[in-house]
């Protein structure tokens, strides 16, 4: 029996139980995350939650005699955060809560689990797991890579069907199934994993930061544009408004650059597009039959899109060039909008002196019917290796680690950390809310490096200050197409 080990288990469940019961009270400290929330646990009746009461569907007592389960972690940061943290409790609510989550799978599976961070980039991930699996490597059970790179193994036989899986439930809610089904190529096929234990894809969906006070001096009350979001008609010409309103060419040299007042600081163009591209709700495909996509990427919309973007890039207070000194600029207050914003940026913006909110991506337009938030694709996915001598028990871990994140690691990241310690006005956490419920990605966004680089047309558009979507499309069109039915193909011969 292991004593020392329920009992480390019980206490991290306590501090982790704890502070998720006081999301609507003051801001935690992360040096005794859960001290006071505690004793008031122990006074007060606990409520009904849904997501800490949930369960999965397991058979009672299923267990695996001490068997080990290895997780190669491409990202050695995320690994130490989210998915093996530092191994033991310390009071920050979001370890404590992975640590929780650990324990309580290896003691309630009867596994040895463990998860390995490397130095793999989206460029490099796919070789690595190619390496390792086509050469017989047992050494892992799943893989976490990039997106933008292991949407590059579909074809290299490395990942293993999870419809194939026993004891998977896509029906459970800590499955993201219209993710999962967005990067599907036939319906029949799901080689890659997302949802609550894949959490990277929460923390990296891209937001607006905006800077409040600015937008005080220049319009008036920040919870009129908040309620303009709300109200559905927040638009990208909208922003473009506001850019030039809130301008100062503080150098007086007649141009927009780094020394001004700015309505936008990006980085560079190139990322910064993203959101904006596939928040414009343009699907650029279409599914046979049988699931299959097919390539559907010029319409009327998509090339007006071209010309919006540019618009807004480009229009005077936009600087899209800050040598890195986009984020530096908006925390001292000279940028009414931020580029290049996720989720987990906010760690680096907790000590600005200026008050900030956060902003969905706008629409199109307002006929549009909602916002749509792109997860980047720097989020890591899970893949089920196909070398692995432990596909009998695949789907236990996975949905046992699947409910405990639900019901523990999300909501302390998401509700305790993001909403309640990060943000600095009541309306933030609707918006925030928003900003997840419409999290998703796109198909030829996370394929762009197998349909030869059509997932980021947009980018080199703006980046170059081009409308000509048409041309530049028709020229990447071709080699796309040839290597999407590439892929198409293998899958349906593995379906003969």
């Amino acid at each position: 029996m292991k004593i020392h080990r329920i009992a480390a288990l019980l206490l991290a469940l306590v501090v982790a139980g704890s502070t998720l019961l006081s999301c609507g009270g003051n801001e935690p400290d992360e040096t005794d995350a859960g001290t006071d929330t505690a004793a008031v646990a122990d006074t007060e009746p606990a409520e009904t939650d849904p997501r800490r009461d949930a369960k999965d569907g397991l058979p009672e007592g299923l267990q695996y005699n001490g068997r080990s389960f290895n997780i190669y972690c491409g990202i050695i940061k995320e690994n130490d955060l989210y998915f093996e943290g530092i191994g033991e409790t310390n009071g920050e609510i979001v370890n404590d809560a992975v640590y929780a989550r650990n324990m309580a799978v290896e003691d309630r599976l009867d596994i040895d689990m463990t998860s390995w961070g490397y130095d793999d980039a989206y460029n490099t991930i796919a070789g690595s797991v190619t390496t390792l699996v086509l050469a017989g490597d047992s050494s892992y059970d799943l893989f976490l890579g990039q997106q933008a790179g292991v949407t590059q193994l579909i074809t290299e036989n490395c990942f293993v069907n999870a419809h194939d899986i026993e004891h998977i439930d896509f029906s459970q809610p800590w499955w993201n199934n219209n993710y999962m089904s967005e990067l599907e190529l036939g319906e029949n096929y799901r080689y890659l994993l997302a949802g609550d234990y894949f959490i990277s894809a929460l923390t990296k969906e891209r937001v607006i930061f905006f800077n409040k006070d600015i937008y005080t001096e220049f319009y008036g009350d920040p919870n009129e544009l908040y309620e303009e979001v709300l109200a559905g008609n927040w638009t990208i010409d909208r922003k473009k408004e506001l850019i030039e309103g809130a301008f100062v060419d503080m150098n007086n040299d007649g141009i927009t650059d780094k020394g001004d007042r700015l309505g936008f600081a990006a980085y560079l163009a190139m990322a910064s597009v993203d959101g904006y591209v596939y928040g414009a709700d343009i699907p650029f495909y279409t599914r046979d039959e049988d699931g299959f996509v097919q390539l559907n990427m010029i319409s009327d919309k998509a090339v007006s899109l071209a010309e919006k973007l540019n618009e807004m890039f480009y229009t005077q207070g936009s600087c899209i060039k800050t040598d890195g000194e986009n984020v530096a600029i908006f925390k001292e207050g000279r940028a009414l909008f931020l580029g290049n914003g996720m989720f987990n940026l906010i760690t680096d913006l907790r000590d600005m002196e200026q008050d900030y909110g956060f902003l969905p991506h706008p629409k199109y337009d307002e006929a549009q019917e909602e916002y749509r938030t792109l997860v980047h694709d720097t989020a890591l996915l899970g893949g089920i290796s196909v070398a692995s001598q432990n596909l009998d028990m695949m789907g236990a871990v996975l949905e046992v680690l699947g409910v405990e994140t639900y019901r523990t690691v999300t909501p302390a990241w998401y509700e305790t950390a993001l909403k309640v310690k990060y943000t600095r006005d009541d309306i933030s956490a609707q918006i925030i809310d928003l900003i997840n419920e419409t999290a998703t990605t796109n198909f030829i966004y996370a394929y762009n490096f197998a349909i030869n680089g059509l997932g980021n047309v947009y980018r080199e558009l703006v980046t170059a200050g081009s409308s000509d979507y048409v041309s530049t499309v028709e020229k990447k069109m071709s080699a796309g197409e040839t290597k999407l039915n590439a892929i198409i193909e293998a899958f349906r011969s593995k379906q003969d």
